[in-house]
C-alpha cells in the first residue's frame, strides 16, 4: 500500500507510553517529532518485562472507569507490544487510565502477553484491556497491543531487481522510506522505530506501520536490513509481519 507524500512518525525518545496521551491511541499523526505522548524519566535498553516490587491485583471493577466493551482482544489471545519506540516501555496499570499507578513495565519487542478478555472505553475514546504479563495482572492501552501474524520476506515482492531497492543517508531514513510503501495517508498512519538502528556490515532497523484503515490488519513490523552502500544504506532484504487487529488463525492469517 504505497503512500505518496507521506508524513510519518519516528518515535525515538521518551519513556513510559501508555498510553497515546490517553486520547484514544488515534494513529493520526503529522509531524515528524510527534508519535505516542512519553512521560517519566528516560529508560533504554528494558527489558521484556520489568516488575515492580509488588505485583497488586486490578482495582475492583466498581472502582474502574470507563464503560466494558466486547472488542479484541479476546480472551485467551497472546499478544505483541507494538508502536512503541525502541528506548521507550509500555506502561501496564493497575487499572484502565494513567491515574493508576504502574505495576509493571513492557519493552517494544515483548511478546506473550496474554489477554483477559475484559476491555474498557474510557470518556476520550482510549481502549484499555485486562493482560497478565510474567504473572502480573493489569491494565494497558489495546492501542499499544495486535497479534503477531505471518512474516514473510517482501524484498522480490516490492523491489524486484537490486536496482530498485532504495538508498538513503541513514538506517532510520531508509526505514521511513521502506515504510511509505505499506503506509496510508488516510487514514495518516503511524511509523515507530520500535528497534535499531543498528549499523555494521549488515545494518538493521525495525520499524511499526500502524493505522492503515483495515478492520482485520492492525498493521505491520519491518525488519529492514541494509547494507552500506555510497556513504548511505541500501536495502539489502525486508521482512514484514502482518500485525492483526482481531486475532490470528492457526497459519497467522489475520481473521
Amino acid at each position: 500500500m504505497a503512500a505518496v507524500g507521506l508524513a510519518v512518525a519516528l518515535a525515538l525518545a521518551g519513556c513510559g507510553d501508555d498510553d497515546g496521551g490517553d486520547d484514544g491511541g488515534s494513529t493520526a499523526t503529522t509531524s515528524t517529532s510527534a508519535g505516542p505522548s512519553t512521560t517519566g524519566p528516560s529508560t533504554t535498553g528494558a527489558p521484556t518485562t520489568t516488575s515492580g516490587t509488588a505485583t497488586p491485583t486490578t482495582a475492583p471493577d466498581g472502582e474502574l472507569p470507563g464503560t466494558p466493551v466486547d472488542l479484541p482482544p479476546r480472551a485467551g489471545a497472546s499478544l505483541a507490544v507494538v508502536g512503541v519506540a525502541a528506548d521507550d516501555v509500555l506502561n501496564v496499570r493497575l487499572g484502565p487510565g494513567t491515574t493508576f499507578d504502574v505495576v509493571t513495565t513492557l519493552a517494544p519487542l515483548a511478546e506473550g502477553i496474554v489477554a483477559a478478555g475484559e476491555n474498557r472505553q474510557l470518556d476520550s475514546g482510549a481502549v484499555w484491556a485486562r493482560v497478565e504479563a510474567d504473572g502480573t495482572d493489569g491494565w494497558a492501552n489495546s492501542a499499544f497491543l495486535l497479534q503477531r501474524g505471518t512474516t514473510t520476506d517482501e524484498t522480490a515482492s516490492h523491489y524486484p531487481t537490486p536496482a530498485d531497492r532504495p538508498l538513503a543517508a541513514d538506517l532510520v531514513a531508509l526505514g521511513e522510506e521502506v515504510a511509505g510503501e505499506f503506509a496510508s495517508t488516510e487514514p495518516r498512519s503511524r511509523v515507530t522505530v520500535v528497534d535499531g538502528p543498528q549499523e555494521g556490515d549488515v545494518g538493521e532497523v525495525t520499524l511499526d506501520v500502524l493505522g492503515i484503515g483495515d478492520d482485520s490488519v492492525g498493521g505491520y513490523r519491518l525488519h529492514v536490513f541494509a547494507e552500506p552502500d555510497a556513504g548511505g544504506f541500501r536495502l539489502r532484504s525486508l521482512e514484514v509481519t502482518v500485525l492483526c487487529s482481531r486475532g490470528a488463525d492457526d497459519q497467522g492469517r489475520c481473521a
